[in-house]
C-alpha cells in the first residue's frame, strides 16, 4: 500500500516487503540474468535508502522507485565492456564492406516506384527523393496533409512488398544491404 499524500517516508523495511518481488520480476525482464537481476535489485534498494529524503511527494513513491530500477539497468548495460581488445586485422577494417562489394538496388527501386500508382508515387518522390516536407507535398498535390501522410506510408508498403517479392535481402549489423538473391521471379536486383 503506498503512503498518501504528504505522509512520512516509509521505511526501508516496508518498502522491500511491498515492493521487491515487483521490481525483482522488473529486473529479470531486462537483464540476461537472475544473479544481475539480485544485484540489481541491491543497487535499486540502496539509492532509496540514500535518497528516500529526497522524495518529495508520497504519492509518486512507486514511479520514483521504478525509476531508479530503470536507471539501475541503463547504468549496469553502460558498464558492460567488451571483455577482449580488437585484434589488429578487424580494427584495420578486414570486415568493412568494400565499395565494389556494395548492392545496387537503384535501378530496380526506379522500377518499381514507376510501377506504383501515381498518387502514391508522386507523395513518395516529393517527400523521400525531393525533401520537400508534406504540407509542402500537399500543397503542391492539392491534397490535406493527413491523405499526403497516407500516400507516403502506402507507397512505401508497396515498395517493401515489391522488393521482398522480388529478393532475399541480407543486412549487417548496421541494417545495410549486403546481398540481394533473387527470388523466382526473375527479379533484376
Amino acid at each position: 500500500m503506498i503512503a498518501p499524500l504528504n505522509a512520512p517516508a516509509p521505511a526501508l523495511e516496508q518498502l522491500w516487503s511491498e515492493f521487491a518481488i515487483p521490481l525483482r520480476a522488473f529486473l529479470r525482464g531486462r537483464v540476461r540474468s537472475p544473479a544481475d537481476a539480485e544485484d540489481l535489485l541491491q543497487d535499486v534498494f540502496l539509492k532509496v535508502h540514500q535518497r528516500i529524503g529526497d522524495l518529495r511527494d508520497a504519492a509518486k513513491l512507486e514511479g520514483w522507485l521504478y525509476q531508479i530500477a530503470r536507471n539501475a539497468v541503463i547504468d549496469h548495460y553502460r558498464r558492460q565492456r567488451p571483455a577482449e581488445p580488437l585484434t589488429d586485422d578487424f580494427a584495420a577494417g578486414s570486415g568493412a564492406v568494400d565499395i565494389d562489394d556494395e548492392i545496387d538496388l537503384r535501378p530496380a527501386i526506379r522500377r518499381m516506384l514507376e510501377a506504383l500508382p501515381v498518387k502514391y508515387r508522386d507523395a513518395l518522390i516529393l517527400t523521400e527523393f525531393r525533401g520537400q516536407t508534406q504540407r509542402e507535398t500537399a500543397a503542391a498535390l492539392g491534397v490535406s496533409v493527413t491523405a499526403v501522410k497516407s500516400r507516403v506510408q502506402r507507397a512505401r508498403a508497396l515498395l517493401r512488398r515489391m522488393l521482398d517479392d522480388c529478393c532475399r535481402f541480407e543486412f549487417d549489423r548496421r541494417g545495410r544491404v549486403i546481398d540481394a538473391i533473387p527470388r523466382d521471379g526473375g527479379c533484376e536486383c
